[in-house]
């Protein structure tokens, strides 16, 4: 059997993104939902993951969220930020505070560095800007701002869900990264 990856999944919601994790070796043992609901009903699908339930905003979360990732050896981070602010059904709101959850998704994934992560949402991230240092910087130039220096990241990010064999024509961004070595 190979090693198992441990994973820590950011905006976990009820673990929909991490359903065939398990199937390749990869276990979630870390998980941040903000939705006491939501982290409940993980918890339920999940026991076996430790779910810290509160707003990734919170700098005692987050810094507990980094600890114990570096406890767990996490080595690959999955984040799926909430994508109402830029999804073609909800508001389209360049200043939905919600579009800014990437910068604390990019601080767990420069203080954990797993050799592995991706990021997940809708492909309107690729054209969304957030502010960072009083600059309105597109999403995708903010990940690379950060991330590109210790990680490949993959070029083309748009994915079509019913080109591996979901039976719905639903497209995604996600950024796929490995560490440099």
């Amino acid at each position: 059997m190979k090693n198992q990856i441990n994973c820590l999944s950011l905006f976990s919601c009820a673990g929909m993104a991490e359903t065939y994790l398990q199937e390749v070796n990869i276990k979630v043992v870390l998980a941040n939902e903000l939705i006491k609901d939501r982290c409940n009903f993980y918890k339920h699908l999940y026991p076996e993951t430790e779910m810290l339930c509160g707003d990734i905003k919170n700098i005692n979360l987050r810094s507990e969220l980094i600890k114990k990732g570096i406890q767990y050896k996490v080595d690959f981070i999955i984040a799926t930020p909430p994508c109402q602010g830029m999804s073609r059904h909800g508001r389209r709101d360049c200043k939905d505070p919600r579009n800014q959850l990437i910068y604390y998704a990019i601080d767990v994934i420069m203080k954990v560095r797993p050799n592995f992560v991706l990021i997940e949402n809708v492909p309107k991230q690729l054209s969304t800007y957030i502010n960072y240092n009083n600059k309105d910087i597109l999403i995708p130039d903010y990940i690379k701002l950060n991330l590109e220096k210790y990680y490949k990241i993959n070029q083309n990010t748009i994915f079509n869900c019913a080109d591996y064999g979901i039976p719905q024509s639903r497209k995604r961004s996600i950024f796929c990264m490995a560490k440099k070595s």
